[in-house]
């Protein structure tokens, strides 16, 4: 049998996750997310964003008599809806301002099921072991310590001995965050931070003690900007574009035809991302 050298991918999970083109270590904090919270919410649950959520909840068959934990849930996005097709969840998130959006929606839906631990998923008492564990959007943040420090390989730990059945784990940008004509405008390489992520992240998964169904699935994505100047110069850093001014007459031109303006006068774009699916069946 061969004798494999695994470090040097070990190594590049060891990368800081939480961060991709443009972003800074403050997203690793939750002041960053108390900040965004109120706003997160109204959109994740929006009658749009709920039907999304729904729909992809919908993949799956849920129990009456399960137990879920949902890992950093944000303003509850896929813990409010589920809550009405399981027993109880359990959500955890170190932002303060988003579990008080959680818990203000849950008022309104009049959903009881749900507990909330506050707290980084690398620093709680683990919760226990539950039928389901979700991590959906969050791997970036929950494997990052108070430090700064990339922990993939604990976190991955500590969602495994939490998962009693199905660990779901849902990765936002399967691919390049801007769509394929973008893409195209800017001379972008096919192979992205993000396909290279989706790969090494099935590795250390693997390396974890899990063998996972991984499937790449396509669902809804917006953009929301207040000008052509801003949805510009946004999309050309979380495209990992340096030299933006050798493109920004054909990229202002395409932007002028794509962009639409929503009630409040905001400018949107929308279009399908490739996102990742890890699921693992104990």
């Amino acid at each position: 049998m061969p004798n494999l050298n695994i470090e040097p991918i070990r190594d590049f999970y060891r990368h800081s996750w939480a961060q991709n083109y443009g972003d800074t270590s403050a997203k690793e904090t939750p002041e960053f997310w108390d900040t965004r919270a109120a706003d997160f919410a109204a959109k994740a649950h929006s009658p749009e964003a709920r039907q999304e959520t729904l729909e992809f909840l919908q993949r799956f068959e849920w129990r009456s008599d399960e137990r879920v934990l949902d890992v950093a849930t944000g303003p509850g996005t896929f813990a409010i809806p589920l809550a009405r097709m399981v027993k109880e969840i359990t959500v955890t998130d170190f932002s303060a301002s988003m579990l008080e959006q959680l818990q203000k929606q849950a008022v309104s839906e009049k959903v009881g099921n749900l507990n909330q631990i506050h707290g980084r998923w690398l620093d709680i008492e683990p919760p226990g072991v539950f039928d389901t564990v979700l991590c959906l959007n969050s791997l970036g943040v929950i494997s990052t310590d108070s430090g700064h420090q990339p922990q993939l390989a604990e976190a991955l730990q500590r969602l495994r001995d939490a998962t009693g059945q199905r660990l779901i784990v849902l990765i936002p940008h399967a691919d390049s965050p801007l769509n394929r004509e973008m893409r195209s405008l800017l001379e972008l390489e096919e192979l992205s931070l993000e396909r290279l992520r989706v790969a090494v992240l099935y590795f250390a998964m693997v390396d974890s003690g899990m063998l996972p169904d991984l499937q790449i699935i396509k669902r809804p994505f917006r953009w929301t900007f207040t000008s052509i100047d801003e949805a510009r110069e946004t999309l050309l850093v979380k495209g990992g574009v340096k030299d933006g001014q050798k493109f920004r007459d054909k990229f202002d031109a395409y932007l002028k035809t794509a962009l639409q303006q929503d009630a409040e006068g905001r400018l949107c774009l929308s279009y399908q991302v490739s996102q990742a699916l890890y699921v693992w069946n104990r």
